[in-house]
């Protein structure tokens, strides 16, 4: 008699278990069923929603690094221009120094285009010509690191060769593009100006910001035939068409 209630409450107690766990079984199913995570849809709608989040931003990343800037090329004349270039030495930004440099730009569409193009489309613009006389000198200075520096610089040196006025090819060191701009000056007539301060420690930037290039290299060979020196043209440290 005693084996057989044993047996009995055994039996109650593995059947309360069997629904304990039926119950667990069901609000699980339950719980899942009313997680949207668990549905096939949702999950693929959910992956493709996160594919398309980590391509824009990885988009939006090249985009950034495809628009930086990473070196300069200036043009002075009496105008003074300066082309902002990416790693694939594309213009980013054009920006003009003088009211001069504004006239020259306005209407020609340079971002974009390499360089070479863009450097064509502004000296070879009728809003340059009447500056491109034979008294004056168009200044072409790179400021790269060394990764682009040379050959930019090459591709300058090649636009020098092709004209028929006095034109210019100067390497500057890209260190001096953020003073240059923090006096509001292009690249080139900056450090046109550090040239001349070598030899005249009264001249001030403001004074080279009114002066054409023609003007300041003037002003430089004055001194040096002064003082018996050799400018950096004579020392080849310039090249160009003369």
């Amino acid at each position: 008699m005693a084996n057989k209630l044993q047996q009995a409450m055994d039996t109650i107690k593995a059947d309360t278990q069997l629904k304990e766990s039926t119950k667990r079984y069901l609000s699980e199913n339950r719980r899942r069923k009313n997680n949207p995570w668990h549905r096939p849809a949702f999950r693929w709608a959910m992956a493709a929603a996160c594919f398309i989040l980590l391509a824009v931003a990885a988009g939006g990343g090249y985009f950034s690094w495809k628009e930086m800037t990473v070196s300069y090329v200036s043009i002075d004349v009496n105008p003074s221009l300066e082309l902002a270039l990416n790693r694939e030495d594309k213009v980013v930004s054009v920006t003009a120094y003088n009211k001069e440099g504004e006239r020259v730009i306005e209407g020609l569409s340079l971002k974009g285009k390499n360089y070479t193009e863009a450097i064509h489309a502004i000296v070879e613009s009728e809003a340059m010509r009447p500056y491109l006389t034979d008294q004056a000198e168009l200044v072409l200075t790179v400021a790269a690191d060394s990764s682009r520096g040379n050959e930019l610089k090459n591709g300058v040196e090649s636009i020098s060769g092709q004209k028929d006025y006095n034109t210019y090819s100067v390497s500057a060191d890209i260190s001096i593009a953020s003073e240059a701009h923090g006096h509001h000056l292009s690249v080139g007539k900056y450090y046109a100006y550090l040239e001349l301060s070598q030899y005249d420690d009264t001249v001030t930037v403001d004074d080279c910001r009114h002066m054409s290039m023609s003007e300041i290299h003037t002003r430089i060979e004055e001194h040096c035939q002064e003082g018996g020196h050799h400018t950096e043209e004579d020392q080849g440290h310039h090249s160009g068409h003369h």
